[in-house]
């Protein structure tokens, strides 16, 4: 029996410059031989029936066959192309599809690009829910193809058309993402032992304790909720994203809707380590050049404070797997009021983790994109200009280009008379568009002052009248509006700051 993995199809994209590894099942002992385009390697399966080739590296190429054999079993290929693979890992402002996206109706009157690809990975959140469920609109690679396009996660889709005009070669998107998942759920939680965010780890143990397992499997199964194998169809979906319909008919839809609560157990796809298990290793070790990753919102009702350790533990995680430090960008949470039980509350401290991580972790850069969030709506509907952002860092980061990618950050604050002056780094063509706003200073008693005078001043930001400010608190709530750009349009990040 030869099994290749699942991510191997026609219409893949495989990553140019590096070995490629090839793997799947087979019977034990079995010799297994893959081709590509006259380039032959063989494996032989191990007693477990799993094996391991390795093809190697090569430059960009389309057109290409792949040939997977085994005795007399072969599985054929045809249209593989050799180029830029990202994975795009989160929950559901990555995983967001094309089709409910602002601008898809005006892709559809642009030329179709069949070098840009995607695979999505099912969701998946236990062993054997493959064969449970007809996955039949996932599991393989698509082209951009107009009729496909929807199908497409829409940050990974523009993430990936602008290295594709910068590099001219093919560019493949693996996604690997599922709503409403905390970080700790893409991680092995071993990672977590001996760290503050162990806490995570004892609550779920705890809501675990004394679980019968027959009952919860069967619980689990009786779940509508658990068929996740059509998201342009799915009815939760539609309504949660596409947001053409009032509020408050969105909550007496979904209230009428068959879902019924997921059981926490060994199943439930937030649990510590679940995806990581039955999601993100099944696409390991395909070979890619970096990861794109957009989460944190469930993290700020799921112990906010701990976010600066899970997420770089979850990154050291990543690479850990792939043996290789590869770049990780990811997407700082947009502005958010509240959206059905959700509220953004505790984002600011998402926020600042986000920060921190990508002022610690090397190798790790962050999408600022706080012009962009709906106050009433979780997902906001421009993806464009988020995957914009991701590409403008890997431009110049992964790529080489040489150009302003990253937001104005908050480097230091002096005192000039009675004005505080603000000093930013990514600070080129620092500019307001108006009105100072978002800008509240704390006085020594505590009373809270909106501050909206403001000039710019060699990359600096001038506040007058601030003898008595004690503190600065930047876009420091859940939704804010903000107009201060630089040169390249990117909003500055929030911030807290004592002066």
């Amino acid at each position: 029996m030869l099994k290749p993995a699942m991510i191997f199809t026609s219409k893949m994209v495989l990553q140019r410059r590096k070995p490629i590894p090839v793997w799947g099942e087979a019977d034990p002992g079995a010799e297994v031989t893959v081709m590509l385009d006259g380039q032959k390697t063989t494996a032989t399966a191990d007693c477990a029936g799993c094996w391991k080739a390795e093809l190697p590296a090569r430059e960009a190429a389309t057109g290409c066959t792949m040939t997977i054999a085994s005795g007399d079993e072969e599985f054929i290929y045809p249209d593989v192309c050799v180029g830029e693979v990202w994975l795009a890992g989160g929950q559901s402002n990555m995983e967001y599809l094309l089709g409910f996206e602002a601008h898809y109706e005006a892709l559809l009157e642009e030329p179709e690009d069949l070098l840009l690809r995607f695979f999505d990975y099912p969701e998946v959140s236990y062993e054997g829910q493959l064969a449970d469920y007809n996955y039949c609109h996932e599991g393989f690679w698509r082209s951009a193809a107009h009729k496909d396009l929807g199908y497409f996660s829409a940050v990974g889709f523009y993430f990936a058309r602008n290295l594709r005009k910068l590099l001219d070669v093919p560019v493949g998107i693996v996604g690997c993402n599922w709503g409403g998942t905390p970080a700790c759920a893409w991680m092995d939680p071993q990672y977590l032992v001996g760290t503050e965010a162990e806490v995570i780890l004892r609550d779920y143990a705890k809501s675990v304790e004394g679980l019968d397992e027959e009952q919860y499997q069967k619980a689990f199964r009786a779940n509508p909720g658990n068929d996740r194998t059509n998201m342009l169809g799915d009815p939760f979906a539609v309504i949660a994203v596409k947001n053409t319909i009032p509020r408050q008919e969105q909550l007496k839809i979904m209230e009428s809707m068959p879902q019924g609560p997921v059981p926490v157990g060994p199943w439930y796809e937030r649990r510590p380590g679940g995806l990581y298990e039955t999601m993100l290793k099944k696409v390991h070790p395909y070979g890619i050049r970096g990861a794109i990753w957009y989460q944190g919102e469930t993290n700020a009702d799921y112990h906010p404070e701990t976010y600066t350790t899970t997420f770089s533990r979850m990154i050291r995680c990543w690479r850990d797997l792939w043996q290789e430090e590869f770049p990780f960008l990811f997407v700082q949470l947009a502005p958010f009021n509240q959206w059905l039980s959700c509220t953004g509350e505790n984002y600011p401290i998402i926020r600042a983790c986000q920060a921190q991580v990508a002022k610690t972790v090397p190798g790790t850069w962050m999408a600022s994109i706080g012009d962009v969030g709906m106050e009433w709506d979780i997902h906001p509907k421009d993806k464009r200009t988020v995957g914009n952002r991701l590409a403008l860092l890997a431009q110049s980061h992964v790529y080489g280009e040489t150009l302003l990618c990253e937001a104005p950050e908050l480097m230091d604050v002096t005192r000039d008379g009675d004005s505080l002056v603000l000093h930013f780094a990514n600070a080129e063509g620092l500019h307001l568009t108006g009105t100072l706003q978002a800008m509240v200073g704390v006085t020594e008693s505590g009373e809270c002052r909106e501050l909206t005078h403001a000039e710019i001043r060699d990359h600096a930001l001038i506040l007058p009248h601030c003898q008595e400010i004690r503190q600065l608190k930047y876009a420091w709530t859940g939704y804010y509006e903000i107009n201060l750009f630089n040169a390249a349009g990117i909003p500055a990040v929030p911030f807290e700051v004592t002066v």
